[in-house]
């Protein structure tokens, strides 16, 4: 396994293109390569930290065998591989498995089962389920109520086994989809290949996340109320995006591999992304289509520039300045501004082409403009913080005077697309 993207890689043409917000399928491609290459360093630092950690030749050769398993997967479907270790949760995983003593968890052997599993390469192993729980990443996860798990896949299916009994349960692929006693799969939302993921304990950050409610995925077939909302409230936000902006409805496509639903109400929601899990969206549920629409750009481009950053620095490493923006109430950091500052502007960005969709009434016109004014003024006052700050790098400058000119150009009329056959318009 090889790093596939370094440091200061990005081109200057696709630095400008990814500050103007607009999706294009080069700068996503661009981001995957940079992801991957984040994620392949960290799982390296697994085993530069048992080298230097010395620790116990049955540790070490346990975590080889695991090694040799990622090696296998990839060759056998490097594409496969590419998305199963770019699953956002991934990264939670392997940040709390370089905290922790070498080995504890088994951590890395629960994500060369899961990547295995995505890319058809068949195994034999023993795994640890920390609290009776078995988490295959992007996959789901299998309440065993014992401490180890035995795994044995194969091709057309995946036996687990918890320890000291003769039986378990045999699951056919797609494993997500798959239903057996203990197991629950990720359920997938409508018409994409994101999925509502309320399972991994690492979800919300490396600390696990205690079950409060029962899941709302991986349930019985029929799905249940809250299930219905947060499908419906999907399916209905990409019509409209589908209708108001084909290409960022592809980009959310692309860009978003989980909604993670968050618990409570909070007066206008509350919504947020991880660096270290990128591409997931951590919501709770908007009460209306066009308010999830609004949560996924947002979230979508604070994806986009965590990993960005980890390709190129925008900014200074250190500062302890403080600046404040009209988005916050509490002065906020430069890291801070830059990210809001983006995430705004593709949310003018977006109120620009829903002023200009076909079918929206004078009044819905009205109110899309008045929104996307809204988000210009406050981007506006932003960008002179960003660039009066000293704080950024030349390629954050850089990255500034791109969003500057996006935001220039929103003053302009949209260009309009037209639905696709059967696609509602709203007003």
């Amino acid at each position: 396994m090889h790093s596939v993207t370094t440091p200061s890689a990005v081109p200057a043409a696709a630095l400008a293109s990814l500050a103007g917000t607009r999706p294009r399928s080069q700068d996503l491609r661009l981001l995957r390569d940079g992801l991957h290459s984040r994620r392949l360093v960290l799982l390296k630092s697994l085993l530069t930290q048992a080298d230097r950690h010395a620790v116990p030749p049955p540790v070490r050769q346990r975590l080889n065998r695991h090694w040799r398993l990622l090696e296998q997967a990839e060759a056998d479907d490097p594409t496969a591989f590419r998305a199963a270790l770019g699953y956002p949760s991934v990264g939670n995983w392997l940040l709390h498995a370089l905290s922790v003593p070498p080995g504890e968890d088994d951590v890395l052997g629960a994500l060369a089962a899961a990547v295995a599993l995505r890319t058809g390469t068949g195994f034999r192993m023993t795994l640890a389920a920390p609290g009776g729980l078995l988490t295959l990443p992007g996959i789901g996860v299998y309440a065993a109520h014992t401490g180890r798990v035995r795994v044995v896949a194969g091709a057309r299916s995946l036996r687990l086994t918890p320890e000291h009994r003769r039986t378990g349960v045999v699951l056919p692929p797609p494993y997500h989809r798959a239903a057996g006693p203990g197991w629950h799969g990720l359920r997938p939302l409508p018409g994409s290949g994101t999925l509502l993921d309320d399972l991994d304990p690492r979800r919300t950050g490396t600390r696990p996340v205690p079950r409060t409610a029962p899941p709302i995925t991986g349930g019985p077939p029929v799905p249940d109320g809250r299930t219905r909302d947060w499908t419906a409230r999907w399916r209905a936000a990409l019509a409209l995006l589908a209708g108001a902006d084909p290409g960022r409805r592809r980009e959310i496509g692309a860009v978003v591999r989980s909604v993670v639903p968050l618990a409570g109400s909070s007066p206008g929601g509350y919504s947020a992304t991880l660096g270290s899990a990128p591409g997931a969206v951590l919501t709770q549920l908007p009460e209306t289509a066009w308010g999830l629409v609004a949560v996924l750009v947002h979230e979508a481009h604070h994806s986009k520039l965590a990993v960005l950053e980890d390709l190129t620095p925008l900014r200074q490493e250190g500062g302890l300045a403080v600046h404040r923006v009209a988005w916050r109430t509490v002065p906020r950091p430069v890291g801070a501004v830059l990210q809001g500052t983006y995430a705004h502007l593709a949310l003018a960005d977006l109120w620009h082409h829903l002023a200009a969709r076909r079918g929206a009434t004078p009044a819905a016109r009205a109110t899309a403009r008045a929104r996307r004014e809204n988000y210009r003024g406050q981007v506006a006052e932003a960008l002179d913080v960003l660039r009066s700050s000293g704080e950024l790098t030349p390629a954050g400058d850089r990255f500034a005077e791109g969003m500057a000119r996006r935001l220039a150009r929103l003053t302009e009329p949209a260009v309009r697309h037209r639905p696709r056959s059967g696609q509602p318009c709203h007003g």
